[in-house]
């Protein structure tokens, strides 16, 4: 497979940097609450997902919609895949930190997916994607789905890494990180 630059470096390119780059630096502010393995494998887990999504519905047959400047394949678009992932990465710690239940559950949900779909509609506005045959009430419906999941697998770590679902003593969580 023959990746392609950008056609040239322009606001789609920029908007991906950025926002790639704000993520990063939020992410880097807040206080640690569970193991550094567990944020790789969050990463992992939402790249392969959006890596997944995107060659299912944006590449033949069925083509709903490009990506950054080229109809094929870029260089640029690997990068891409890093633009959710800071994101991904806040809402499982303000999930492990909040720790809803039940409606505030879907309630929390319902507004990262709306946060989702609004941060792709910036994405839209930069001609990071241009759909044909897509539309942004899609998009929601997969991140309801793709957040429940991503919160599922967080569940599923956190019990694998006994890390307990609420932390309220700083000292004791950061030996349990530590010790992990």
């Amino acid at each position: 497979m023959l990746l392609y630059p950008p056609k040239q470096f322009d606001e789609n390119e920029w908007f991906v940097l950025l926002s790639i780059a704000a993520g990063y630096i939020l992410m880097a502010f807040l206080p640690k609450r569970y193991p550094s393995a567990m944020s790789v494998l969050i990463v992992l887990f939402c790249v392969s997902a959006a890596y997944a999504m995107d060659h299912a519905i944006a590449s033949p047959p069925l083509d709903l919609y490009d990506i950054n400047d080229h109809k094929e394949y870029e260089w640029f678009d690997l990068i891409t895949y890093l633009m959710y992932t800071p994101y991904a990465l806040l809402c499982v710690y303000l999930y492990h930190k909040l720790s809803p239940k039940k409606l505030w559950f879907t309630g929390y949900v319902i507004g990262w997916s709306l946060f989702c779909a609004f941060f792709e509609w910036l994405a839209i506005l930069s001609h990071v994607f241009i759909f044909h045959g897509w539309n942004l009430v899609y998009s929601f419906s997969v991140y309801i789905v793709m957040t429940t999941i991503t919160l599922w697998f967080f569940e599923y770590l956190r019990r694998n890494f006994r890390l307990p679902s609420v932390i309220s003593d700083s000292a004791a969580q950061d030996r349990r990180i530590d010790e992990a």
